[in-house]
């Protein structure tokens, strides 16, 4: 066993992961986690009944960090189901997740941690990332709301909580389990329903992960099962909060609003109106426009028209508009200064995009 990688004490941190087949990226995803400023750790691995080289890297891991600790699932369990059980054998105050194709930055427990510590009324928290795919490095995402308002209000159109980002107090994931009954929706599944139970989630404004992109094609079954997913989900929580959406609202929402297949500027201003009349007792009324605001965002990306787009910007009350901007302006200034930071700090340099879309390589 190497020397300085010995646990003498109870961990305050366990990190956990869950990987099947997963040799290509698997060691470069624990490096990052061995190489953590933060040292009292934990890392509770569990292969899902992988076929390839995953036991054997494990395995050598294991015999060289007494922090690092691998079950082997008898039968492939699937994600959630794995992660319940890595969570039922962590040890420490707090459980950070993990995949095994992406990448801590060097200081993520360390800040995670910190910001738990002195935010002792928030339940789990996650982080600001970089995205990487084929080498090339981006900015995954400027200027959005970290705050618990704003996150409950985005939760009711989207999935803002990157789940490998995650940092949680352990009682609350142990008394919280993720729901096995679902195969690719699990993680938005247990934010809604933490929202429900007033559990309290922010996001920590710094850029602490690489997130791993890969060029797998959703295949349409896939997506059809994400659909009725997010749907079970999402009336759940529209039906706790406000009520739940008749079955017209239904198919827009799956269409237009969450996975945004079929934008409609029409329909969107009559889900709007809905929305803004629902949530006006139970949501921040900034909060639900900002969430409402950035599926335009989204919009103008996918090609809705600018006139579209334009009517519906202009049934915000001005007031919004222009605090919204103000706000959004400076918060994606302060957020693209600490991705350059972390980039530059990983030796990472800017090889194209401009100032609010940084793009790097090694």
């Amino acid at each position: 066993m190497e020397k300085g990688v010995k646990q003498f004490m109870k961990p305050d941190i366990s990190v956990i992961m869950s990987v099947y087949n997963g040799e290509t990226y698997l060691k470069e995803a624990i490096e990052s986690v061995r190489k953590q400023t933060f040292k009292n750790w934990e890392l509770i691995v569990i292969n899902d009944c992988s076929a390839d080289a995953t036991g054997e890297i494990l395995a050598d891991f294991s015999a060289k960090d007494a922090r690092i600790k691998v079950y082997t699932n008898e039968v492939n369990l699937r994600l959630p189901a794995s992660l319940n059980k890595a969570i039922s054998l962590c040890n420490g105050k707090y459980i950070a997740r993990m995949d095994a194709d992406d990448i801590c930055l060097p200081e993520r427990l360390e800040k995670q941690y910190r910001f738990m510590e002195e935010n002792e009324d928030v339940a789990l928290s996650s982080c600001r990332f970089m995205t990487m795919k084929n080498g090339v490095y981006a900015s995954g995402g400027c200027g959005g709301r970290c705050d618990f308002e704003g996150i409950k209000a985005m939760l009711l159109v989207a999935n803002p909580i990157l789940h490998p980002g995650v940092f949680a107090k352990a009682e609350v994931m142990k008394k919280y389990p993720y729901d096995t009954t679902l195969t690719c929706t699990e993680d938005l599944e247990l934010w809604t329903r933490l929202v429900m139970e007033n559990q309290k989630i922010q996001i920590l404004p710094e850029c602490l992960l690489i997130y791993r992109l890969h060029d797998k094609q959703i295949t349409s079954t896939t997506l059809e099962r994400q659909h009725t997913e997010v749907l079970k989900i999402q009336q759940k929580y529209y039906g706790t909060l406000l009520c739940e959406m008749d079955e017209p609202m239904q198919k827009f929402y799956i269409g237009g609003i969450y996975f945004k297949e079929n934008a409609d500027i029409g329909q969107f201003l009559a889900y709007k109106k809905w929305l803004t009349q629902m949530a006006d007792q139970q949501f921040d009324k900034d909060a639900i426009c900002y969430a409402l605001f950035e599926i335009l965002a989204e919009y103008k990306r996918r090609a809705v028209s600018k006139s579209g787009v334009i009517k519906a910007v202009l049934t915000f009350r001005p007031c919004f508009l222009v605090k919204e901007g103000i706000r959004r302006k400076a918060a994606a200034k302060k957020d693209i200064e600490k991705c350059l930071k972390a980039a530059n700090a990983i030796g990472l340099k800017q090889t194209a995009g401009d100032k609010a879309f940084p793009i790097f390589e090694k």
